[in-house]
């Protein structure tokens, strides 16, 4: 499997079911991991999100629920575990 791809994303969380893709930036950082993700949700752009030593957070400091930030973080981890 190809990990510098756009891939799925479908989870639940807190009771909705939510469908989109991610797409890694091709910049990486030392750890090899892509620097940050690019994350649609129905059809609709929702975040750039990032991992530092403090967690998952977007990486241009929108408003979007902590919570399902840190749940769509979860799946990309998964996914590139």
């Amino acid at each position: 499997m190809e990990k510098d791809q756009q891939f799925r994303l479908s989870l639940d969380f807190e009771g909705k079911h939510y469908e989109g893709e991610v797409t890694p930036s091709e910049e990486k950082g030392q750890n090899g991991m892509p620097v940050y993700f690019r994350v649609v949700l129905g059809g609709e752009f929702f975040a750039y999100l990032c991992c530092g030593d403090y967690g998952w957070r977007e990486r241009d400091d929108q408003t979007q629920s902590k919570g399902l930030i840190n749940a769509i973080g979860q799946y990309i981890f998964d996914y590139y575990e």
